[in-house]
């Protein structure tokens, strides 16, 4: 986002307006727009996306800074994405062989976590393995075990088609969730936001309603929920769907 120059825009009569361009739309307020970077103004699809930002930047007001602006932040993280992806997609593959899914409890934990464990994750494994053509097995206890490699393979090219938008939700559900086969879920709507925070979340529920709830835990938990539910809110505005 381009920072405020010597425009007459003052927070009073700040007001983002939409502007077509090269197929898509541009949001800009006098001589400040959502910039990607100097001299490159941020472009998105459709006109729903565009009004989205437009109405965020306008709530948080002409000094909003990129942290400020949770849609715009994922809109210019997807162009910049466009430009140099492979950071992205090393960082979201490094999940495939530690994937929160796989590691169950072992039989000397309790039988109900490891009961619920399998309630959440088998069906994500098996969805994975009839989408995706990749089959990872369950893991039990926390020792590392490297996947098959046929597995990781395919999963290295189902992230690789990833258009960059995608790949930017994609990474946000796989970080919040601690599963790359949860983010893939999340971005084919094979899961909602909420049912993607239960499936990430039931070691920490399962102790919570153990051991007692942890204010701090809870704010943590709160904080990656509505990380995941803003990511997927972002893909469907950029695909033109209803939120």
């Amino acid at each position: 986002m381009s920072p405020p120059d010597n425009s007459t825009d003052t927070s009073a009569r700040f007001d983002p307006q939409l502007v077509e361009a090269d197929g898509g739309f541009e949001v800009r307020t006098g001589r400040l727009a959502l910039m990607v970077a100097p001299g490159v103004p941020l472009c998105v699809p459709n006109r729903g996306l565009a009004q989205a930002l437009a109405d965020e930047w306008r709530a948080r007001g002409v000094q909003a800074k990129r942290d400020d602006l949770p849609l715009a932040r994922l809109a210019l993280a997807a162009a910049e994405v466009a430009q140099n992806r492979a950071p992205v997609e090393k960082a979201v593959l490094e999940y495939s062989s530690t994937d929160l899914v796989c590691y169950w409890s072992s039989e000397t934990d309790p039988k109900p976590l490891r009961d619920a464990q399998a309630a959440a994750w088998q069906p994500l494994l098996d969805w994975l393995a009839e989408t995706h053509g990749a089959r990872l097995q369950p893991v039990f206890g926390v020792a590392p075990v490297r996947q098959d490699d046929a597995a990781l393979q395919r999963l290295q090219e189902v992230v690789a088609v990833c258009a960059p938008h995608e790949l930017i939700v994609l990474r946000i559900g796989t970080a919040a969730s601690g599963s790359l086969v949860i983010g893939l879920a999340l971005c084919a709507g094979a899961l909602s936001p909420d049912k993607a925070y239960e499936a990430a979340t039931v070691d920490e529920k399962f102790q919570m309603e153990r051991w007692g709830r942890d204010e701090e835990a809870e704010q943590a938990l709160a904080a990656k929920r509505a990380e995941i539910a803003n990511a997927v809110h972002f893909l469907k505005l950029w695909r033109g769907e209803s939120p």
